[in-house]
């Protein structure tokens, strides 16, 4: 029998103690300051104005209903108009001045007429939330500016110039494709290396970089036939990883592919191209992911939403490329050698290597482009631990760059325009804080009775609501809603107070240890609710609804004061949090992940061989390892377990263990299980699934309006809590 430590009791009992009596003191002195106007710490009258405001004569509203609605109804006709309007430079140029003038409208009134100076705790709580929203509104507009123009279009038609010289070998430099891996599984670094070596171009080697010295890995490099690089030790990780194999290559040109990641047959020649521009010294394309991540996949909406990076590479990159400020991103990039050398490997000292090797080439004067074209996919990641585990490591790495002023010298060697992106950068270090105090601001009002703001109802949706919803609109629509401004709330939320723990951490210490590698290939049997991240969440989210029902059944039992105007504002800005609470806590309830292999929605025709018996039939799924097939063979009888599958129209046959049977549609179907797979027909699988740009791969548009709805549905379904498993 384990013993129990008598101190670590007595410890757990004098906190538990310590929490049930601050809870108890908190709540009756909360509850000793109600009065008729409301369950407040303060009362109301005290801490917020009691007289009538007199707005300066430019601020002050409309008494006429049509003019006071004028500013909505003209954004909403905008917004009608957005969806016949293409998204090109000229029309985001127009729409984000718009935006910028609804802005620069709304923040006037914001500075000169709302702060709350009725008493010492107004106007703490009011300046410390006007100084948050001026840093929001500055980082606004430079976000603003920065998305106006794209080099989407141009970049692809260069690509297509490019290519020729690449397709009919005129232009044909040396590549050394490199696969760096750390703990992935053997299947994923084989599909990764299998999809490498189908890349159409001549002149390249592939590489395993194994950094765990696996003697298996070694193994299936001679198997597959590429080259295999490893060292002694594991110092600077990925960094240090690439850094020793530059050791052993001499390619003109260096493609990184992460482990995860496979890229499409027309990867170099897309990409190669480029540098027959001497100038050009980085190419970097967008990581796509064949399986949606965990939120989607939680949430039920795995075939509608997009993955949460592609507001970066769907839109942002293109719009740094202008100003010759894109990020490298450490996979599905072609660099040129000789401008790595040039800046002296792959930088080590953050704990990633992509963003702040790219910005050392910037310091450098090298130019980095983006072309906005999907040319691989990769694995996201698959649970909710997984996802905060990455995003906290990119996050710190991110943050350490403003602390290696001596080795990357942003302030001094880069132009106002690269400047201002990595101002915009820095601010996003710190979203964890806004999107803190904007889900904190409207309990904290609640609770202690002090409204951070002085406003009517007439002047919120004569300033406010003009902007909000115009900028909701052109966040989607600029990107060819690919996203949306709903869901960027969404991960806003679920990533807050993780990112606040490791925010006080890093700006302590910033270089403190961060983990190495996210996990991939991960199983699980059961569900995980995640409560060690999610409790934050749950908590304010209970807190919402307690104060929610305090004000509303005490108004319906006449208890205190009917709510004014601004009791309503505070009430639908609790909702919105609340919404996005809920969410965010469901999609961070891990479903059980069974399958090893993912399966896509592949329809292809194929032929079923039992002894002396044939049938037709189709595919429903294909993966890696099986298939579930429909036969139309009438009066199937199948004598036997083991079958052997050709695929007609690619030409290769697999041996198959049938693992179920069904029916659907009156139509009989078998599931498969592949077995004995030789190494050409993995080939034959990896390159179907993996390395073309197939219909289930297109990017997703679900749109603002279908986003919301959906984000409603799943709230309301709350399938990620309900769904039982076996």
């Amino acid at each position: 029998m384990t013993k129990t430590d008598p101190q670590k009791a007595s410890s757990s009992w004098v906190w538990t103690l310590f929490i049930i009596s601050a809870f108890v003191f908190v709540s009756t002195v909360f509850i000793s300051g109600w009065t008729s106007t409301g369950p407040t710490f303060f009362p109301t009258y005290e801490v917020n104005p009691t007289i009538t405001r007199l707005l300066p004569t430019v601020l002050q509203v409309p008494s006429i209903d049509w003019e006071l609605s004028f500013p909505i109804v003209a954004v909403l006709l905008i917004c009608v108009c957005l969806r016949f309007i293409r998204s090109t430079n000229s029309s985001r140029f127009v729409m984000k001045l718009i935006l910028l003038f609804l802005a620069t409208r709304y923040f006037t009134w914001r500075t000169v007429v709302t702060l709350n100076f009725s008493h010492p705790a107004s106007i703490v709580f009011s300046l410390t939330i006007y100084i948050l929203e001026v840093i929001s509104f500055f980082s606004c507009c430079l976000y603003t500016l920065q998305t106006i123009w794209s080099t989407s279009k141009l970049r692809s038609a260069e690509a297509n110039q490019y290519s020729q010289a690449v397709l009919s070998t005129q232009y044909l430099p040396s590549v050394d494709v490199l696969v760096p891996t750390y703990n992935e599984p053997d299947y994923i670094v084989r599909r990764t290396v299998i999809g490498c070596q189908a890349m159409e171009y001549l002149n390249k080697t592939i590489y395993i970089l194994d950094d765990t010295r696996r003697p298996h890995i070694k193994e299936l490099a001679e198997e597959l036939g590429c080259e295999y690089i490893t060292r002694p030790d594991n110092t600077h990780a990925k960094a240090g990883n690439l850094n020793n194999a530059l050791k052993y290559i001499g390619g003109e040109l260096i493609v990184p592919i992460d482990a995860d990641f496979v890229p499409f047959k027309n990867f170099l020649t897309r990409t190669v191209g480029f540098f027959q521009n001497p100038e050009t010294s980085l190419v970097q394309t967008p990581q796509y992911f064949y399986n949606p991540d965990y939120h989607a996949r939680n949430l039920g909406l795995e075939n509608f939403l997009p993955n949460d990076l592609e507001h970066f590479y769907g839109l942002q990159q293109s719009n740094r490329d202008v100003g010759n400020s894109v990020i490298c991103c450490g996979s599905s990039y072609v660099v040129r050698r000789s401008c790595l050398d040039a800046i002296g490997g792959y930088y080590t000292r953050c704990c990633v290597e992509d963003f702040q090797t790219s910005l050392r080439m910037l310091t450098h004067g090298f130019r980095l482009i983006f072309l906005n074209e999907v040319l691989s996919t990769g694995e996201s990641t698959r649970t909710y631990t997984d996802y905060i585990d990455q995003r906290l490591r990119w996050l710190q790495g991110n943050f350490q760059v403003y602390f290696c002023g001596d080795d990357i010298p942003i302030w001094s060697k880069l132009n106002w325009i690269q400047k201002s992106y990595s101002i915009s950068q820095l601010i996003y270090c710190f979203q964890s804080v806004f999107r803190a105090v904007f889900i904190l601001a409207p309990l904290c009002s609640a609770y202690l009775g002090i409204s951070p703001f002085i406003a009517t109802l007439p002047e919120i949706l004569y300033y406010f609501m003009p902007f909000w919803l115009l900028h909701i609109a052109i966040y989607g629509w600029a990107s060819n809603y690919r996203v949306s401004y709903f869901w960027n709330e969404v991960y806003e939320t679920i990533f807050c107070f993780p990112a606040l723990k490791r925010l006080s951490l890093i700006i302590r210490n910033p270089f403190a240890k961060a983990s190495r590698a996210t996990r991939k290939g991960v199983k699980a049997d059961r569900k995980n609710y995640n409560f060690n991240h999610t409790l934050p969440l749950i908590i304010l989210l209970a807190l919402s609804g307690l104060i929610i029902g305090l004000h509303l059944f005490g108004v319906q039992l006449g208890v205190w004061l009917t709510l004014d105007e601004s009791s309503g504002v505070l009430i639908f800005w609790l909702f919105y949090n609340v919404l996005f609470m809920g969410v965010a806590i469901l999609s961070a309830i891990d479903q059980p992940i069974r399958r090893t292999m993912d399966r896509f929605p592949l329809k292809t025709t194929c032929k079923i061989t039992a002894k002396d018996q044939v049938f037709l039939g189709y595919t429903q799924n294909l993966s890696e390892s099986g298939a579930r097939v429909v036969l139309i063979t009438s009066d199937v009888a199948l004598n036997t377990s083991i079958v052997e599958v050709t695929f007609v129209e690619y030409g290769f046959s697999i041996q198959a263990e049938i693992v179920r049977f069904f029916v659907k549609k009156d139509k009989f179907g078998i599931a498969l299980q592949f077995i004995q797979l030789e190494t050409e027909q993995q080939r034959k699988l990896v390159e179907v699934l993996y390395t073309e740009m197939t219909w289930w791969k297109q990017r997703k548009k679900p749109g603002n309006l279908d986003s919301f709805l959906a984000m409603i549905a799943s709230t309301i379904q709350a399938r990620s809590l309900l769904n039982w498993y076996d």
